[in-house]
C-alpha cells in the first residue's frame, strides 16, 4: 500500500482569460472541467502516478475566477480533491488510481 500524502497549494483562475467572456458574460464561472483540469495538473506536478480516471465530482457553489485554496489527499487507491473558498468546500470529487 503506498503511503498517504497530502498536498495543499492555491489555484488561480485569471479573470483575464477569454474563456470568462463567454462562461458567463456579465457574471463569470469558472467551468467545472476547467477545475477538474487544475487537479489533474496539480497532481501531475506533484509527481504522482498518472490517474486513470475522476469520479463524483460535486460542484456546491459557483466558482467566480479569482484564487481558491485546494487540498488533494491521497492513500494509493485515490486522491480525495477539495477546493475552497473561504475555508468552505465549495468543490470535492476524486482522481481514480
Amino acid at each position: 500500500m503506498a503511503a498517504a500524502f497530502l498536498h495543499e497549494g492555491v489555484f488561480l483562475f485569471d479573470p483575464g482569460d477569454r474563456i470568462y467572456g463567454d462562461h458567463f458574460p456579465g457574471n463569470p464561472v469558472v467551468p467545472g472541467s476547467v477545475i477538474i483540469h487544475a487537479f489533474l495538473r496539480a497532481h501531475a506536478r506533484a509527481g504522482h502516478a498518472r490517474p486513470v480516471g475522476v469520479s463524483n465530482f460535486r460542484f456546491k457553489r459557483f466558482v467566480s475566477p479569482g484564487e481558491y485554496r485546494y487540498a488533494m489527499e491521497g492513500d494509493g487507491h485515490g486522491i480525495r480533491c477539495t477546493l475552497f473558498n473561504e475555508n468552505r468546500a465549495v468543490v470535492t470529487g476524486a482522481l481514480v488510481l
